[in-house]
């Protein structure tokens, strides 16, 4: 059979607000909102032009076809214009001979707002029962693709059982938006195991539904999430893009490829203050850090959440609500300035006092008990025991549990523990001494 070559992508979200960024439109105290529309325009296009950027790629890279393994659109009440530029887009893939397969998934299930705008001949949108197309080349069938879309957004855990080999096809495909391998952080939707998507004969998976890059079985058959297109907040940090895949003659894998596609890209960096003396010195290890952000960023734009961690004499001013922010506005107002921008989405402070912890335990005073105590807690699985069940009367109080979190569990009280021997260092500390 002739070799093809095929883009694999999945939950492009297109028109997803972009979540955490309230803080856009204020800029220093002097001039609120100056300079940040960019900004804001740019991450309102994102998804956009991350779907841009797939078809600019099953062009350039000349592709037979492509796959959308679900989530489209954002939610059911897509907009009209996220609906035409996709069409739009699939068009140009039409006028450039390259056919697509969609299924639509939880996100945007059928059910949802459809405008009536005529789809390109080339492309096939899978209704929600399973079927399948069979792909030619040069007169030859040489793929068969499996599909089913969402028709709701609540479907059960059968849905979309039966996908199995059937034709003479040499290469087949398996579209499909569901989580496979119990993916932690995502909807149980149409839940399966790599197991049984293997029994099904098929050589190529491609899921949707999960948001990072994830393979789950490289060959025999292949298993795999491409993630999303472009990330939409700090937990969808890092690149996003999509699968270029090649099948030789033989009907296997040949190659396959991760390629970017994100507009706006998200980081988490840290700096550490454990050397820094002064704030001064603190400034400028942020602005050095921050400066090498557009390369981590691939010379993309980006949003960065910056976390100050280690112990050392700033953390005393760092702790100061008013000095904190004073340098999250000068670096914003500094970076958002720079092309391409970063923006500080966030000044995270998980810094510590410059105090020899373990040696002020063994000072008996107040705070040196206190410091014991907390460590006594975090060491004991039974002392950590009793500290929960000491809080259950708090989060089972009428009143007080509308205003407080889940109850946290035994790694929140750790960090909880964590949190309090630094407050107490940082309040008793200088009146112990």
């Amino acid at each position: 059979m002739p070799p093809f070559r095929f883009v694999h992508a999945a939950d492009l979200h297109l028109d997803s607000p972009f979540k955490g960024l309230e803080q856009l439109g204020s800029g220093s105290e002097e001039q609120p909102g100056s300079g940040s529309e960019h900004i804001a325009t740019a991450l309102r296009e994102a998804t956009f032009k991350a779907f841009d950027s797939v078809i600019d790629l099953c062009i350039k890279q000349k592709a037979d076809f492509l796959l959308v393994a679900g989530d489209v659109y954002d939610g059911t009440d897509r907009s009209l214009k996220a609906q035409i530029y996709f069409r739009d887009g699939l068009e140009q893939l039409s006028n450039a001979g390259v056919r697509s397969y969609v299924i639509h998934g939880n996100h945007d299930p059928l059910d949802g707002r459809i405008a009536k705008l005529k789809m390109p001949s080339e492309v096939s949108v899978f209704e929600s029962k399973l079927t399948s197309e069979t792909f030619e080349k040069e007169g030859k069938p040489v793929a068969r693709i499996h599909g089913i879309s969402y028709p709701k957004k609540e479907i059960g855990t059968t849905f979309g059982k039966g996908f199995k080999r059937e034709g003479d096809e040499p290469f087949q495909i398996g579209l499909f938006h569901c989580n496979t391998g119990g993916q932690v952080g995502h909807g149980p939707y149409a839940p399966r195991t790599v197991e049984e998507l293997a029994e099904s004969g098929l050589d190529y998976w491609a899921l949707g539904h999960i948001h990072e890059k994830k393979i789950l079985s490289e060959k025999e058959p292949f298993i795999g999430y491409p993630g999303n297109t472009q990330g939409r907040h700090i937990n969808e940090a890092g690149e996003r893009g999509c699968f270029m895949v090649k099948v030789s003659g033989a009907g296997e894998i040949s190659s396959q490829e991760f390629v970017s596609t994100d507009a706006v890209r998200w980081l988490r960096i840290e700096v550490d203050i454990s050397s820094l003396e002064s704030i001064d010195d603190l400034k400028a290890a942020l602005e050095n850090r921050i400066s090498e952000i557009p390369k981590s960023a691939d010379g993309r734009d980006s949003i960065a959440r910056v976390t100050l961690t280690g112990r050392g004499p700033v953390h005393s001013t760092l702790i100061q609500d008013p000095d904190a922010e004073d340098i999250l506005i000068q670096l914003r107002d500094s970076g958002m300035a720079d092309s391409p921008f970063v923006w500080i989405e966030k000044l995270e402070i998980q810094t510590q006092p410059a105090v020899d912890i373990e040696k002020r335990r063994e000072t008996p005073d107040f705070l040196g008990d206190l410091l014991n105590l907390i460590q006594e807690y975090r060491a004991s699985p039974d002392r950590l025991a009793e500290l929960q069940a000491s809080l259950n009367e708090l989060y089972t109080h009428k009143r007080a549990k509308k205003l407080l979190d889940s109850r946290p569990d035994g790694s929140v009280l750790l960090r909880l523990l964590e949190e309090a021997e630094s407050r107490c260092v940082d309040f008793l500390a200088e009146v112990g001494e």
